[in-house]
């Protein structure tokens, strides 16, 4: 309506030969008005998502892990980890810390936790979920990921992140109140994903983690990114710096066999809580923490 109008006033100022005055004010109305560009569907900003990140069968990523979280240690904790990805749903990641060994495996839903030979749990907790938008780089596996986290495909906007311009899957920028994952508008890698869970608090309110991805690189003729922070309800919790990536690397596949590594080792002793896995009811995030305190506590 507004552009129309001064789009009128410009036509008349031509005919009465005011051509500069003209052009003037339908530079400056256009740029001031706002801009209602085509709005890609989720699904299809998850194609190309996925199409952009695909590039390799296997990787493997060597990265450091800076735990910030003071309730987890009075200081910051820097562990190495080393992560392997078979592509589209197979992931194991190793961190060994002073005399503890924690491996994790993600395989085709299944997931299993590892620590100190002995398996602690058989669920994937809230801070390890970071990678899943790196690994599942197939449109139909994505969107059933996202599905199950609560991330409404269906809704996109277009929204601002610092410098960018992002796709937002899942939600009406700048609501943040709801699941949603922020995909460069160019480039179509992730930026942010925000979870957000029922809190566990009679107040009855939300508890929410965040990933945020930063520093994109092609590395090997993958995409990936060389910095990934985790932050808890606004308050950083772990910071991943990567360094290096080997892409088509060579797997062994049994080390990401679920049903073989749980003949290999043995379930924690109910005996023996504090290698249990998280109690029922438990808030996983809070169980988490706990798990690092306990065993990758200096």
């Amino acid at each position: 309506m507004v552009t129309a109008y001064l789009k009128s006033i410009c036509a008349a100022l031509r005919q009465q030969g005011c051509v500069c005055l003209a052009i003037t004010l339908c530079i400056a109305g256009l740029w001031n008005s706002p801009a209602h560009g085509y709005v890609l569907k989720g699904p299809h900003v998850l194609d190309l998502m996925t199409h952009k990140l695909a590039g390799a069968k296997t990787l493997l990523v060597d990265q450091q892990v800076i735990i910030e979280d003071p309730a987890v240690a009075g200081q910051t904790i820097e562990l190495s980890e080393k992560l392997s990805y078979i592509f589209p749903d197979r992931f194991r990641s190793e961190i060994q810390h002073a005399d503890s060994h924690r491996i994790q495996v993600l395989s085709q839903g299944q997931a299993l936790t590892i620590v100190d030979d002995t398996i602690a749990s058989e669920q994937e907790g809230r801070f390890d979920r970071y990678k899943d938008l790196l690994l599942y780089n197939s449109r139909q596996l994505l969107h059933k990921m996202l599905y199950t986290h609560g991330v409404d495909v269906g809704i996109t906007s277009l929204g601002r992140m610092d410098d960018h311009i992002v796709w937002v899957v899942g939600a009406n920028y700048p609501d943040v109140s709801v699941s949603q994952v922020w995909v460069d508008k160019e480039r179509f890698v992730p930026l942010r994903w925000i979870n957000v869970f029922p809190s566990e608090n009679a107040d009855g309110g939300s508890d929410r983690v965040e990933f945020v991805y930063s520093n994109w690189q092609n590395l090997d003729g993958v995409w990936y990114p060389m910095q990934i922070e985790t932050y808890h309800n606004g308050k950083p919790v772990r910071r991943v710096r990567v360094v290096k990536v080997q892409a088509n690397a060579v797997i062994p596949g049994e080390s990401l066999n679920i049903s073989h590594l749980m003949t290999v080792y043995k379930k924690a002793d109910a005996a023996h809580p504090d290698d249990a896995p998280p109690a029922t009811g438990v808030d996983e995030v809070q169980q988490t923490i706990e798990d690092f305190r306990k065993k990758f506590e200096p």
